[in-house]
């Protein structure tokens, strides 16, 4: 994992957290000045837990410790405050500031999903892609809307997918999936128990399967042979779900480049190897 933001790591992995490390993600969340200029005694002191507990926490973040943790969380907090300082200094048309707003929660919506992006997933998410035979898009709920936009960009580009949205064609597209091919799961919420059941289908028929989600521990994701993540935070008039799916598109177009980059490059390899064959 490329280094990344705190609070988006613990906001990302905050609904599979046991009670005990909710409360030491709620610490942090509602007190991350406090929590930068203080030890992991006087933490766990305040939160009533051991050391080892907060250590844990940490670690659990991917974060080498406690001290790691407080040097990217301060990073975070100095972010926070350009950003407010930005905001505060634009014009008075509230209109206008409701559409900076929007625009800029996007753009911290697509940098935090950048900043969690595991490249050597990424990497091994278009290896599978590019050798694939067909691709098979699967999504639930508004990620099934995600789920045929990029049917509709990959087929264009002369790459077989499909992307079924009806539950009984999606068990039966799985079923007819094998390791020659891909499945890509896209769901913000990773919960969806179809999804999770077409999911079974596809490792029984040993497809290698590609997750898109926004939370890094979940049933579905425990099924995949690599995940991607997305990260967003909910705002007024928009659920945290569908502001994600600007990250989710943009993940996929990123595959999408990628893919059609291996493949060039391949045919251009091929068509150097055929001609060196005629001209021998």
């Amino acid at each position: 994992m490329t280094e990344s933001q705190c609070i988006v790591r613990i906001q990302s992995a905050y609904p599979h957290l046991s009670e005990k490390e909710r409360r030491i993600a709620d610490y942090i969340l509602n007190h991350p000045k406090e929590t930068i200029h203080s030890s992991i005694n006087q933490v766990s002191a305040r939160i009533k837990v051991a050391d080892a507990a907060v250590f844990r926490f940490c670690r659990r973040l991917d974060f080498k410790g406690f001290q790691e943790m407080k040097i990217v969380l301060a990073s975070d907090i100095a972010r926070s405050q350009r950003f407010d300082e930005t905001i505060k200094s634009e014009s008075n048309d509230e209109m206008m500031k409701l559409a900076e707003q929007v625009f800029q929660d996007n753009i911290r919506t697509l940098e935090n999903t950048y900043q969690i992006l595991n490249r050597t997933d990424f990497k091994k998410a278009v290896r599978i892609l590019t050798h694939s035979n067909r691709v098979a898009l699967f999504g639930s709920s508004g990620s099934a809307l995600i789920a045929q936009e990029a049917h509709r960009k990959f087929v264009r580009a002369g790459v077989m997918t499909s992307a079924p949205n009806d539950g009984e064609f999606q068990m039966l597209s799985a079923a007819q999936l094998s390791n020659l091919d891909a499945a890509v799961f896209i769901s913000y919420s990773a919960m969806d128990k179809h999804l999770v059941q077409v999911a079974k289908m596809v490792k029984q028929k040993k497809c290698p399967a590609i997750g898109i989600t926004g939370f890094m521990k979940s049933a579905l994701g425990e099924l995949m042979d690599v995940s991607l993540h997305t990260v967003a935070v909910p705002t007024d008039f928009r659920s945290e779900s569908y502001v994600a799916r600007a990250a989710q598109m943009t993940l996929i177009d990123a595959l999408f480049v990628s893919v059609m980059n291996q493949r060039k490059e391949a045919q251009l390899s091929d068509d150097a190897h055929s001609s060196m064959l005629l001209q021998g």
